[in-house]
């Protein structure tokens, strides 16, 4: 029987035996902490599941260690953590959940767009300690100023793959003008969907609000810093619904506090955790949603879909059909030969 070992918190929603069990696996899941804990529990495993969830990342070390793997399924659609050159010269196919959480996605940056906006957040808090409306003299007025229509408003987004581009298709609705910044994708792509094709300078400059919707890698990490937030208009928004690593996060807390930009929708933060003393908690111009834009019922069905899938084929003699790294193959049969 093949061994699956699941590498992430206990209460992950892609650990599901029975699903394992449907493709002839056990699944095992193991919390690990350091390189060391993370070798020794996937040393002698068939195949592997892991996210960025995982805290040690899966190194060159810790994949040529592997004697057994033939398949690293990474659960999320980021996989930075996961060194998928390695796994290639070690013959170990890479699959991953692909846009499985996509349309959520998009739809969590709309949302974070228009509670930022509208200041749903501030106002439904407002309501809460007993104000209301015209009759609060003073509190109402200062969430209210200033409020602006959204259409006829500037949406930037950086990145134009597949979430980019659903927020661009729905934004469309609410008659925002839509521009986007993706040095990777040709500029015909950009018309076909009626998205002006800008430089990010001119993206910080022009946008009311500015949505990152890309994927991290060492080459965008930290690419809005002070500089970039103070090229921004005062009345814009900063959504991310992405990877926290996009922006300086010191950068963004003083841009904010200062008021350089207006406010911020976060889906992440540093680090993946919040204290109760973390400086962007103590800003009323933020709302934070603790990293649940990819959540939905629909899109745990299909992650775990894709997971199980995915494994299954390569221990059925066929590939992924969501591979990361084709390019694999020779590698493969070298090593594992026909399954």
């Amino acid at each position: 029987m093949m061994t699956f070992k699941i590498v992430m918190p206990l209460n992950h929603a892609a650990g599901d035996e029975a699903e394992c069990r449907k493709i002839g696996g056990k699944l095992h899941t193991i919390i690990c902490n350091t390189e060391e804990e993370l070798i020794t529990a996937t040393r002698d495993a068939d195949a592997i599941m892991t996210s960025t969830e995982c805290p040690p990342p899966f190194t060159r070390r810790v994949i040529s260690e592997l004697s057994r793997c033939k398949v690293i399924h990474n659960i999320g659609a980021g996989y930075e953590k996961l060194d998928v050159p390695a796994a290639t010269d070690y013959g170990i196919c890479v699959s991953f959940a692909g846009d499985y959480c996509a349309e959520e996605v998009a739809e969590h940056t709309l949302a974070l767009l228009l509670a930022c906006a509208r200041r749903v957040v501030r106002l439904d808090r407002a309501v809460r300690k007993g104000h209301w409306g015209m009759s609060a003299k003073r509190e109402m007025p200062e969430i209210w100023s200033p409020m602006f229509r959204i259409k006829g408003q500037t949406l930037g987004i950086i990145g134009f793959g597949r979430v980019g581009r659903l927020v661009a298709s729905k934004a469309g609705g609410f008659g925002l003008r839509i521009i986007a910044f993706d040095p990777y994708v040709p500029p015909e792509t950009f018309w076909e969907l009626g998205v002006e094709p800008v430089t990010l300078d001119d993206l910080l400059s022009e946008s009311d609000f500015v949505s990152v919707n890309a994927a991290l890698s060492e080459e965008n990490r930290h690419l809005l810093g002070m500089a970039q937030f103070q090229k921004m208009k005062p009345s814009a928004y900063f959504i991310n619904c992405a990877r926290a690593e996009f922006a300086d996060e010191q950068a963004l807390c003083t841009a904010l506090a200062n008021g350089d930009i207006a406010g911020a929708g976060l889906d992440l933060v540093a680090g993946e955790a919040v204290t109760l003393d973390h400086p962007l908690l103590k800003l009323e111009n933020v709302v934070l949603t603790a990293h649940s834009a990819w959540y939905s019922e629909t899109a745990i069905a299909e992650m775990k879909r894709r997971v199980y899938e995915n494994i299954g084929r390569v221990f059925r003699g066929e590939w992924p059909t969501l591979f990361i790294n084709p390019e694999v193959k020779e590698k493969f049969l070298a090593r594992w030969g026909k399954s």
